[in-house]
């Protein structure tokens, strides 16, 4: 029987064979802030639901599409995702699914009036209050001057309503900082534990080894970390990777039932890879001149535990997809399973054309497990669609729910390049607490 949802997921439909799922983001988010025995019962702040699909950018003539055509690096017909799946999966969740395809939001109180068309397709997420004008609820503080950790030293105490700016600069991988004593593990012990500088945890790893969310305090701004969860704010270089992995022993000394020593079940990433429809902010650039899984196909194989699961998001250039499975064979990891991303309106209408030749309203994770011999008794990989209504145009659906089923009891789980941190996992990036500060999240009292 197939599962049309209840009030504690983040899953409004789902098939039997579990191939097919609508998911809320927003709820998927939040839900991973807490565990069973202590839900986060706030909500994260969203864009609004998109209730028409973008305007249209494909070529207007079949001449203009052959053109284009003629210059694309196509991927081979056999290992793109089949597009008679994403049709099936609308038609299948329309028969069986009655309502929106999301759940009520609560929109952000930054998200800005007058934005230019550019803005409003790319539906860009850090709408920082200093560069645009927020829309203010009754309640809502006017917005105020970003404040950034990788600049100098703001005398002020930070106004609650100002978003912090925690992208690390390069200074901060320099080898005389990453050799600084400082880079040792701090662990987080109490409800609250007040600060006296965000940047003091820049190149460390961060654990909260509480069963309940710990408030992570500087002046008047506070970050939410996550039961049991860690991380380790940095950006991802050849360097930094030898701390990380320093931090991961010190963790898991000793194996789980599952994995060894400082090695997970699953990890997941999200590279910043180069696409001209999905550019980041300057916040978190994208690695125009290099790969960003090259830089980790040293140091993740020792990461990974034997039979442990690795997914990668990948764009729909024939080019990454080739550079995440050169990765995956580096790390002795076979595909097994291809998921995508299919982006819908409210009223599950496709974002763009599902065929589009410039943009596709799908993007594809690659799902593996590291295997003994990549190749042997190598099979199709099984494929699922993930039905969502996007919100802010980089922030994901959160696969906690969904990859659960397929891990041991007691795994353990890394992300990398992620921004916000989830109840139980690891994550290590460069902008790792950004949907973690409080004023991204509305209280349960507000509702």
């Amino acid at each position: 029987m197939a599962n049309n949802g209840s009030p504690s997921s983040a899953i409004l439909y789902q098939n039997v064979d579990r191939t097919i799922v609508l998911l809320d983001i927003p709820k998927s988010i939040s839900l991973a802030q807490g565990t069973l025995d202590y839900a986060c019962t706030d909500k994260i702040y969203s864009s609004p639901p998109l209730e028409a699909p973008y305007p249209s950018t494909e070529p207007k003539s079949a001449k203009a599409k052959a053109n284009i055509l003629g210059t694309k690096v196509l991927i081979d017909s056999d290992l793109e995702f089949p597009t008679i799946l994403l049709y099936q999966a609308l038609e299948e969740i329309d028969h069986h699914w009655r309502g929106g395809w999301c759940l009520m939001r609560k929109i952000s109180p930054f998200v800005t009036a007058g934005r230019s068309k550019k803005r409003k397709l790319l539906e860009a997420e850090d709408l920082s209050p200093s560069l645009h004008v927020g829309i203010a609820g009754p309640d809502l503080p006017k917005p105020l001057p970003v404040l950034s950790c990788s600049g100098a030293e703001n005398p002020a105490v930070p106004p609650r309503n100002v978003e912090p700016n925690l992208g690390v600069s390069e200074e901060f991988s320099s080898p005389r900082k990453l050799s600084d004593p400082s880079t040792l593990p701090v662990n987080l012990t109490s409800a609250i534990h007040v600060c006296s500088n965000i940047r003091q945890f820049i190149n460390r790893l961060v654990n909260n080894s509480c069963v309940t969310s710990v408030s992570l305090v500087h002046g008047g701004t506070s970050f939410r970390i996550p039961p049991n969860a860690s991380f380790f704010m940095s950006k991802v270089t050849e360097t930094t990777a030898l701390i990380f992995s320093m931090g991961a022993l010190t963790m898991y000394p000793s194996p789980s039932a599952t994995a060894g020593s400082g090695q997970f079940d699953f990890i997941l990433l999200d590279p910043p890879w180069r696409n001209r429809s999905a550019k980041r902010s300057a916040k978190y650039d994208t690695m125009c001149d290099m790969d960003p899984v090259a830089l980790l196909q040293s140091l993740l194989g020792q990461h990974i535990a034997q039979d442990g699961l690795i997914a990668c998001w990948i764009t729909n250039n024939p080019r990454v997809r080739a550079a995440a499975l050169e990765a995956f064979a580096a790390w002795e990891v076979q595909l097994i399973e291809e998921w995508a991303w299919l982006k819908t309106t409210v009223l599950g209408v496709p974002v763009t054309h599902i065929e589009g030749v410039w943009r596709q309203p799908f993007e594809i994770l690659l799902l593996g497990k590291r295997v003994n011999e990549v190749g042997v008794h190598r099979q199709n990989p099984k494929k699922r669609v993930i039905v969502a209504v996007p919100d802010y145009h980089s922030r994901k659906p959160n696969l906690k729910g969904l990859i659960e089923p397929m891990l041991p009891a007691r795994y353990r789980a890394l992300e990398i390049f992620g921004r916000y941190v989830s109840a139980g996992w690891w994550v290590w990036g460069d902008e790792v607490l950004k949907y973690n500060w409080e004023g991204h999240w509305s209280k349960e009292s507000e509702y």
